[in-house]
């Protein structure tokens, strides 16, 4: 039987129509279900069910190998007439996940080739931006109620590796327009394309999914920084003849400063604020620039545009605070909409991801810099982010009344900012609604003793306006 790639897009309660369309080659096709939803296996009468962690999805470092073998050797077991039906919202359950949710559709790709039948479902409402890019060029089509479509935006693997960014837009058009299918270029056929013709205005875009790449940062930057390059490695900072602290230090300051660049007086004045002889630094920027280089694997990854840097970060990478950003938008938004379930999902992949403050291994002398708050402040910002994470995350919680997990996400808050108002107005609803007057007493004083160890005045504070609406309805 051939192989197949597919896509389906969920809307609301469509999942209870997919085990029909699953077999639409007859009823006694079997189901394997890889999902960590129990709903999910009912919904499809899967025939079997297939943990997210046995099937190597949740793996740290991902390693496309095992996932491959894990679900050829369950397909294997059932037969011929099989279909793997994928829960994609794995790729919500772990930063590796999340990481790596871009190059599920490149394997799926391999698996087709080999025969087997894979089918990945993506709930629409979970979906943030970089995700639905992923989901549409991953698959060779989509499946619906109405049968299989084809997917005008995937490339067949012969365009994949070495074709021009010209010879994939002409596949693509003659998709679209048969009547331009005289435009088709084959791989190789651009090859005596214009060098340099780009003005360099935009990066040069690439439509190939993540298989098609070389090789691509995923770069950590909350808590200690970590960039992988592979499924297992990680750059190493400590070169020989360099700083590794001061290195680190300077690829973080370049990758914040994106496409504007940093000017080597800048990284000089970061590196080396109380060295007043300017020829030195110079030297000595000069010399962890280089190691940088030879940190990262080439030259061509930190590149000099007149007085100006910048980092030059392999196409495709991926990066968690953009990531982390977009759980928490796309999660608001569910939120105003009434979706609450769909939102508390985002907003569980959001905390994930937060392993600790932004660049917290970093020296303070190199972040506390006193003639540019360059990462300070964006560290404060995305604190804030996390702490109204854990807060909304507890409001759901006690409108559930789950008032135990609810009281541990504003701990969870209190153990970053001890003075957290949103935090501790949050813990005195909920022991509000339990009927605790006492700790509710209990949590304003720990918020007053908090405050107050910073000089701060709690009879200003909102917290005491809600303590004291609290206790008054007793």
């Amino acid at each position: 039987m051939a192989g197949l790639n597919a896509a389906v897009i969920l809307g609301p309660g469509a999942l209870a129509d997919m085990g029909a369309s699953l077999r639409r080659d007859g009823p006694e096709t079997c189901i394997i279900a890889v999902t960590s939803d129990t709903r999910f296996q009912a919904a499809l009468n899967a025939t079997v069910h297939l943990s997210v962690e046995n099937a190597g999805l949740h793996a740290a470092p991902f390693d496309p190998a095992t996932v491959a073998r894990a679900l050829t050797d369950a397909a294997a077991r059932l037969g011929s007439d099989v279909v793997i039906a994928v829960d994609m919202a794995w790729g919500l359950e772990t930063p590796a996940a999340s990481a790596n949710f871009d190059v599920w559709g490149g394997l799926c790709s391999d698996l087709a080739d080999q025969g087997l039948r894979i089918v990945s479902l993506y709930d629409w409402q979970l979906l943030i931006g970089d995700q639905i890019l992923a989901a549409l060029r991953g698959h060779q089509h989509f499946l619906a109620a109405t049968g299989l479509h084809d997917n005008p935006f995937w490339l067949p693997s012969a365009y994949l590796a070495t074709a021009s960014l010209r010879e994939q837009v002409s596949f693509l058009l003659a998709r679209t327009v048969p009547d331009w299918g005289a435009m088709v270029l084959a791989p190789g056929a651009d090859d005596q394309a214009a060098v340099g013709a780009n003005p360099g205005w935009l990066p040069i875009s690439d439509l190939r999914p993540m298989r098609g790449l070389g090789q691509r940062w995923k770069i950590r930057c909350f808590g200690r920084l970590r960039v992988y390059t592979s499924a297992s490695d990680q750059i190493v900072w400590q070169v020989p003849g360099g700083a590794p602290r001061k290195t680190k230090a300077l690829f973080a300051y370049l990758l914040t400063r994106g496409e504007r660049g940093a000017s080597a007086e800048h990284m000089a004045e970061l590196l080396w604020p109380d060295d007043g002889d300017e020829t030195a630094k110079r030297a000595r920027l000069h010399h962890t620039i280089a190691m940088l280089r030879k940190a990262l694997g080439g030259k061509s990854f930190v590149e000099r545009r007149g007085e100006y840097y910048h980092l030059c970060a392999p196409p495709g990478s991926w990066i968690d605070t953009q990531a982390f950003e977009q759980f928490c938008r796309r999660a608001k938004t569910l939120e105003r909409d009434g979706q609450y379930d769909a939102a508390f999902a985002l907003l569980q992949a959001a905390e994930r991801l937060y392993s600790g403050d932004l660049f917290e291994d970093l020296l303070p002398e190199y972040v506390e810099n006193d003639t540019e708050d360059w990462c300070l402040s964006q560290r404060a910002w995305l604190r804030d982010m996390v702490l109204k994470v854990h807060r909304d995350m507890a409001v759901m919680l006690r409108k559930r009344g789950n008032f135990r997990d609810a009281i541990k996400q504003c701990r969870r808050a209190l153990a970053l900012d001890p003075t957290c108002e949103i935090a501790h107005e949050e813990a005195m609803r909920n022991f509000h609604a339990q009927g605790r007057k006492d700790a509710i007493a209990r949590q304003y004083r720990q918020f007053t003793d908090a405050l107050k160890v910073l000089g701060g005045d709690p009879a200003q504070s909102a917290v005491r306006t809600v303590y004291r609406d609290l206790v008054s309805k007793y």
